[in-house]
């Protein structure tokens, strides 16, 4: 099974992305922060304010169940999948490539002239 660049696939996720996968619907929003029901453990009431995230940083927490993190970190909570399934999983939802990590030799016998 190839590896992938764990790395990559963060600094390549955008939060509002995966929020728009989960179907969240933010009951408060003032310029790159939004407020709203938490995904994770499922706010009774669409007013709810427990899960905070800043679209511009890319992260997010949950006041109610403690949960934060990144993008990547929101949807591992969410499909509650090993690492390397969820990365692969949702890089395909979203309709992209997923970044895989390049073996360190396959590097070096690129970037060494030939005689």
């Amino acid at each position: 099974m190839p590896a992938v660049d764990f790395r990559e696939a963060r600094a390549r996720l955008q939060l509002a992305e995966v929020l728009d996968l989960l179907s969240f619907q933010p009951s408060k929003r003032r310029g790159q922060q939004v407020r709203g029901p938490c995904p994770l453990h499922r706010a009774r009431t669409r007013a709810s304010r427990a899960f905070a995230a800043h679209l511009g940083k890319n992260i997010w927490y949950c006041f109610g169940c403690g949960c934060g993190g990144n993008a990547l970190d929101l949807w591992l909570a969410w499909t509650r999948q090993p690492l390397h399934a969820a990365v692969i999983d949702l890089y395909r939802r979203l309709g992209r490539e997923v970044p895989w990590l390049r073996h360190a030799r396959a590097q070096e016998t690129q970037a060494m002239p030939e005689p």
